[in-house]
């Protein structure tokens, strides 16, 4: 049994292409860790590494990998770089011979098509073949491979043969986000840490799986840029290919993996404190050490939190330097949110802290000048007795929204979820059996879902409602039209912190601090011999799991979510 890695990096591109220095130095990192006997454990003869190469010796290389190989040898090709699309929606990997037209699309002769991959790949022996790609567009690797006649991704049939697994830094639509200078890419950088720390072995076998290294980097990208949404593309064997060793019992790793599990935003929390100071000492580990670990584990969500301060920063100097922006600095605004990785979501509460409430303008001098409305309040304080003429609780079933309306004015969050759910159920006329079907949401009350939303909007500030998540919903291509997208609902659910791991769904927080869109949660409850069921936006949830402390299955089909979106939009909401 063989083990041999192919790891390319393009740092060096032609006109139209932006350089990326950091991409040489991804392949040096995947290059350290892999060829390191505690590690990967490759032998340096079987790693081959090219560096700004062009198309044909890159593709070469790419063919000799996969060549003359038996059936229980390891194939790993790595690709770091400019992932590029063609007009059909093909990917392309590029070299440092790569060109595009003045009109800038794509010389297609100058490029490696994914479909020659496929082809290599296909062609092959091996049955342990592993692709990690570094690339803006990556997720397009696996929707190359489509079925004839067929227009969604048959993921299984096409990448054929157990022991395949593919894993991508990007959907198909999205950028990866460019390196800073010289360092590492932000989705190599937590592979590269998985596999160095022995911190992807979850299960703690002493071995790093291809499953564990994906969930162990998506997590951490997500707390570093949140924008960015790894994925993986694995059949059969795929998920369980060992990639890498792992230490069995070392303190650091296993103090490193405490801190992970009481690390929450950026902070380790009171209880998780204590306990750490008194897993320091059983473990016999210095200050010194479990400051750095502690430092590393953290440093993801803190830089997080670095660059929406910095882009906070630069929007109130643009804002006091132009007052209305003009279209060339908003351009600008929008490549810096993507230099800091930075989400739309992101950008919109940014915005409203940050934009000057209501303003009056008055002439002076035939020029106009801004005065600043003092009595238009921006940010409200409405308590029920503020509120009780100043909301529209209209019903076309008869139904009493006066409760909802003090649960939220109060921000009694997680009643105001409930009572959502009472009140739906009641303009359905479902009070005795407690359940919805998702059909029924297409012809669910238009007044009444006004005034549920408009409730839930309102006392969020705009945070929260239907029609914030039927946006995010669309946002991440979702469709009203009654095509329902099965990948959206898995993005919406990442988008909106209820889906934590592909496979796992998060804990509902009430708190106006969780993330735009994450309540209320269309929940209500279905009981099955004497178990109780949640039903969260489509997904069936096992509460009892809740009760026993297990982790929750991200299931179900997100259709009900779809129903919702597909009705507030006919409803004009």
């Amino acid at each position: 049994m063989a083990k041999v890695a192919l790891l390319i990096g393009i740092s060096d591109y032609q006109p139209g292409l932006n350089s990326l220095p950091g991409a040489v130095q991804d392949v040096k990192a995947m290059q350290r860790v892999l060829q390191h006997s505690e590690m990967g454990d490759f032998a340096v003869a079987d790693i081959t590494v090219l560096e700004n190469t062009s198309r044909q010796v890159m593709e070469e290389a790419i063919e000799t990998l996969f060549s003359g190989r038996q059936k229980d040898d390891l194939v790993l090709l790595y690709f770091s770089g400019h992932g590029v699309k063609d007009e059909a929606g093909r990917l392309s990997l590029t070299n440092s011979q790569t060109r595009k037209t003045f009109k800038g699309e794509l010389i297609q002769t100058t490029a490696t098509a994914a479909r020659f991959i496929h082809g290599m790949m296909e062609n092959s022996r091996s049955r342990r073949q592993v692709i990690i790609l570094d690339c803006c567009f990556s997720g397009a690797f696996a929707e190359g491979m489509k079925a004839k006649n067929d227009n969604s991704v048959d993921i299984k049939n096409q990448l054929g043969g157990e022991g395949r697994a593919v894993l991508t830094s990007s959907t198909s639509t999205q950028y990866s986000f460019e390196q800073e200078g010289a360092e590492l890419s932000v989705y190599t950088r937590y592979i590269v840490e998985g596999i160095e720390t022995g911190a992807a072995d979850t299960d703690n076998d002493g071995m790093i799986s291809v499953d564990e290294l994906h969930e162990y980097a998506y997590k951490k990208v997500q707390e570093a840029a949140p924008a960015m949404k790894p994925e993986i593309y694995a059949v059969r064997e795929g998920f369980k290919i060992k990639l890498a060793k792992a230490p069995v019992g070392d303190p650091q790793l296993v103090y490193r993996k405490e801190v992970e599990q009481w690390a929450r935003e950026g902070k380790i929390s009171v209880v998780g404190r204590r306990i750490l100071k008194r897993r320091q000492g059983e473990l016999g580990l210095s200050v010194e050490v479990v400051a750095q670990i502690e430092t590393e584990v953290l440093e993801p969500y803190r830089k997080y939190q670095a660059n929406l301060r910095e882009y906070e920063e630069c929007l109130a100097e643009a804002i006091q330097d132009e007052g209305t922006l003009s279209q060339h600095t908003q351009e600008e605004l929008k490549r810096l949110q993507q230099v800091l990785q930075l989400r739309d979501e992101d950008i919109v509460v940014i915005e409203a802290r940050v934009t000057p409430p209501p303003t009056l303008l008055r002439e002076r001098g035939g020029e106009q000048e801004v005065e600043r409305d003092f009595n238009i309040e921006v940010t409200t304080n409405i308590t029920p007795e503020t509120a009780t003429n100043e909301d529209d609780l209209s019903s076309e079933k008869g139904v009493d929204y006066t409760k909802l309306r003090d649960l939220l004015a109060v921000g009694k969050w997680k009643d105001a979820d409930h009572e959502t759910c009472q009140v739906m159920l009641q303009a359905l006329g479902h009070e005795e059996s407690g359940y919805i079907r998702k059909e029924e949401l297409f012809n669910f009350p238009c007044t009444d879902l006004r005034t549920i939303d408009h409730l839930w909007v309102k006392y969020s500030n705009g945070r929260f409602g239907f029609s914030v998540q039927k946006e995010i919903y669309l946002s991440v291509g979702g469709k009203a039209d009654g095509n329902y997208n099965g990948k959206a609902w898995g993005r919406f659910g990442d988008q909106v912190g209820w889906r934590v791991k592909p496979n796992k769904i998060n804990r509902i927080t009430f708190d106006i601090s969780s993330p735009k869109g994450h309540i209320p949660t269309i929940t209500w409850l279905h009981v099955d011999h004497g178990w109780r069921w949640w039903w969260v936006g489509g997904g069936y949830v096992f509460l009892g799991a809740e009760l026993l402390g297990l982790d929750w299955g991200w299931e179900g089909d997100g259709k009900g979510l779809h129903s919702l979106a597909s009705r507030l939009i006919k409803c004009d909401i």
